[in-house]
């Protein structure tokens, strides 16, 4: 099993949110999440060392930060919403307009 099966879980449906997370990441306009997603995605390190290196933190933390301040304002219907984006459950969640983008945040 690999390291992003195992974290997801094994569920396809988790291992194919993390990777297209991952993949969305690889294109961020902040390097140290491009170099970290893209070092996943090519294996050169496991999603478990790149959690616990100190290399890749600052980046990560003001990311989930711009992220959990975005959630927070969320009423639990639009987090229910986002929540099934992040699981494949809403198909076209991307093209609806006001879709955020984590990306940019920050």
């Amino acid at each position: 099993m690999s390291d992003i099966a195992d974290i997801a879980g094994n569920d396809p449906r988790r291992v194919q949110a993390l990777r297209d997370s991952l993949h969305r990441l690889a294109d961020s306009p902040q390097p140290e999440l491009r170099e970290l997603a893209r070092g996943i995605l090519k294996g050169d390190i496991s999603l478990r060392a790149a959690a616990l290196t100190s290399t890749y933190g600052g980046a990560v933390g003001e990311a989930f930060g711009s992220f959990w301040a975005y959630y927070s304002q969320l009423d639990p219907e639009e987090r229910q919403e986002l929540e099934a984006t992040a699981y494949g459950d809403d198909r076209d969640a991307e093209a609806r307009p006001g879709a955020h983008d984590v990306r940019s945040s920050g």
